[in-house]
């Protein structure tokens, strides 16, 4: 796994540094969030596949930022603006974070920044987006009660 982070990273590199100096012209706005898409998806398989250790979960906020942040870009069904893309992929990313880490000092950015992303949603007038939002409350909500029953017996 690590032969094949590598090797992505050196090709996107390499990819980069080619484009930059205009050795060859391969733009298209579907690239970056593509590459970026893909560094996320590699960093969440590669920790899901060791099985999430809590020393390790620290990985997921990078990850998730970078996987989301390029769907976000990438996709046409989520027209949103930077601000508020960015601010809900930090959100998501540390509600990974917080979910297989199981650090209590999390909770309380956890919980600011789910509040910008509803604000920022709401600011730009996507009515999608606190579906999402709420479904991601939902979702640590339901998931923090079933650990408290399981810890309460």
């Amino acid at each position: 796994m690590k032969k094949a982070m590598v090797a992505f990273g050196v090709g996107s590199l390499l990819l980069f540094t080619l484009e930059t100096f205009h050795i060859i012209q391969w733009y298209r706005a579907s690239v970056w969030p593509t590459v970026v898409f893909s560094f996320g998806l590699i960093v969440h398989i590669y920790v899901f596949k060791r099985g999430v250790r809590e020393h390790e979960a620290f990985l997921l906020l990078p990850a998730a930022i970078a996987l989301w942040g390029g769907a976000f870009a990438f996709s046409q069904y989520f027209l949103l603006n930077d601000g508020t893309m960015y601010v809900l992929a930090f959100t998501i990313g540390l509600l990974e974070w917080w979910m297989f880490s199981h650090e209590a000092w999390l909770k309380q950015p956890l919980l600011f920044c789910f509040g910008c992303s509803v604000v920022a949603s709401l600011e730009a007038g996507e009515m999608l987006l606190p579906f999402v939002l709420s479904v991601i409350g939902i979702g640590a909500y339901v998931y923090r009660t079933k650990n408290e029953r399981a810890n309460a017996h």
